[in-house]
């Protein structure tokens, strides 16, 4: 891999030969739905919109700054709905038993448009490390590892005794966990494998569950983010370069609540949200360098 400062000279090259002052709304990227403003900017700086879990450009996360910038759609390992040991997810490809878990603890919606649908977003699920909703949801982190858990006990609906299945009605119910370390999710996967456990988890592939540790370091642990800067009468006028993030950084982001999670699931949609994010007042305190050209 080149080093740092080349990768940073070969991304402003790219910047001042394909993006600089440009609206991709105009783009043909753009207008035939190949991609978004993001995937955008990651070509034109000479990245390839491959989704493969690694830094975009040569070491160097590409993000667009706004008010809110994602750090990844990362889902959980462990999903109730995928653990064929309880009763209502014995049968049934994931979507659908995402949607009876959904059924099951969210809750139902009657819209004059969308019709009768359940949903878990919102209010309804906890943002902020710590944080615990009115349907008993809880967030929480526990040496590295990330869990939402279910309390029947701090479910304030009055129909919980009739809406929520038997089998869920404790409580520490886990929903989700995330394995933070290297180490923790070996033995998770080693658990699951060596014991046979009748836990859905796909191991293998482009899309194989991982720490959160691997996807840190693998998106921000190698030279950092660069950020474009773009505003509707300049178009894109420059970059940030933020520093690389490890691990330890991460969650100590999420124990201040500069991390928060953002989900919406609901009976309407087969995809699962799973978005970590920040907003941009944080963003700017990991800011190494700006770049701007002259005339800009």
């Amino acid at each position: 891999m080149i080093s740092k400062e080349e990768s940073k000279a070969k991304i402003i090259e790219s910047f001042l030969k394909n993006v600089v002052g440009r609206f991709p709304e105009s783009d043909n990227l753009i207008k035939n739905h190949k991609g978004k403003k993001g995937h955008w900017l990651e070509s034109n700086l000479g990245g390839k919109i491959d989704a493969d879990g690694n830094a975009d450009l040569d070491g160097f996360e590409c993000k667009i700054e706004s008010k809110k910038i994602s750090w990844g759609d990362w889902g959980p390992a462990y999903r109730i709905f995928c653990d064929e040991s309880y009763d209502l997810f014995r049968k049934g490809n994931a979507y659908k038993n995402m949607w009876k878990f959904v059924e099951a603890l969210g809750v139902k919606r009657n819209d004059l448009e969308k019709g009768i649908y359940y949903s878990m977003s919102g209010e309804h699920v906890p943002t902020y490390i710590n944080d615990s909703t009115n349907i008993g949801l809880s967030l929480e982190e526990n040496n590295s590892d990330i869990s939402i858990k279910y309390n029947f006990d701090k479910d304030l609906r009055y129909s919980k005794g009739l809406s929520v299945p038997r089998e869920f009605q404790k409580n520490n119910l886990l929903i989700y966990k995330w394995y933070g370390s290297d180490s923790s999710f070996k033995t998770f996967r080693e658990n699951i494998v060596e014991n046979n456990l009748p836990i859905k988890v796909q191991f293998e592939g482009k899309n194989a569950a991982v720490s959160l540790e691997e996807r840190i370091r693998r998106k921000f642990g190698v030279y950092g983010i660069v950020v474009g800067l773009f505003d509707q009468k300049r178009g894109f006028y420059g970059l940030k370069f933020l520093k690389k993030i490890v691990l330890d950084d991460w969650l100590g982001f999420l124990k201040n609540k500069d991390v928060f999670y953002d989900t919406g699931l609901t009976t309407r949609n087969k995809r699962q949200y799973n978005q970590w994010r920040s907003n941009a007042k944080f963003m700017k305190t990991l800011e190494e360098d700006i770049y701007i050209p002259k005339n800009f």
